[in-house]
């Protein structure tokens, strides 16, 4: 297995439910964070893009870890560098999680070591977690019993920050990084480049690094010279 290979299976580990920020979540977060490794259960998240969905994945591993529980994550959104067989054996990991499963819908060997997956999870009374972007009905899987199956457990629809919701993240990010942004800035970058959260918090990463380099402070100007 390369080293490219490994890197796409670990948790991000500064991915925690701390500095998830929960908006209209809350039920949801309580639930993944307290109840599902404690109940051995199974659940199907989804939202839209940019919601936090890879995010909880990374931060159920991160609970997983500190309850010293193993746990394994996976983005279907990576398939080009692994086989479906990459899901066998995976009944042995305490804690499954999923992502981006509707990537590899509507491809017949990824739906059926999915299915056999799930399967020997659910016996093995270990836990599976997966996300889309859909609901499972909006899923159209050409397995039915797939389909089926991903609906048994826990089915939870992620909301959307909000537009205020969204600054307040970018301000506690940055202010984890050691940042001082304006919310002039944010929100120029909110209106001028993708308002997916994930690609902001990209954003971010970037111009930490540009300010530190170059020792200047995050004003638009320079802002807009990073990002041209």
């Amino acid at each position: 297995m390369t080293q490219l290979l490994l890197k796409g299976l670990q948790p991000q580990s500064h991915l925690t439910f701390s500095n998830f920020y929960v908006g209209k979540n809350k039920n949801v977060i309580d639930y993944l964070q307290k109840e599902l490794l404690r109940q051995r259960a199974s659940a199907y998240l989804w939202g839209a893009s940019g919601c936090g969905l890879t995010h909880l994945l990374h931060a159920l591993c991160d609970n997983a870890i500190l309850q010293k529980k193993t746990s394994m994550y996976l983005s279907l959104k990576e398939t080009s560098l692994y086989s479906p067989e990459i899901l066998m054996n995976m009944e042995q990991v305490e804690l499954l999680c999923v992502d981006d499963i509707d990537a590899v819908v509507g491809n017949a060997p990824w739906e059926k070591a999915l299915f056999d997956a799930y399967n020997r999870v659910r016996d093995n009374h270990n836990v599976w977690v997966c996300t889309a972007k859909t609901s499972v009905r909006g899923l159209k899987c050409s397995l039915a019993d797939l389909q089926s199956r991903l609906s048994w457990g826990q089915v939870f629809h992620v909301e959307s920050l909000t537009e205020a919701e969204r600054i307040a993240v970018l301000h506690l990010r940055a202010k984890e990084r050691g940042m001082i942004i304006s919310d002039d800035v944010i929100r120029f970058l909110l209106n001028h480049y993708p308002r997916d959260l994930g690609a902001l918090l990209l954003l971010l990463e970037k111009l930490d690094g540009a300010s530190l380099a170059q020792k200047k402070r995050l004003t638009i100007p320079f802002v807009k010279e990073i990002l041209a």
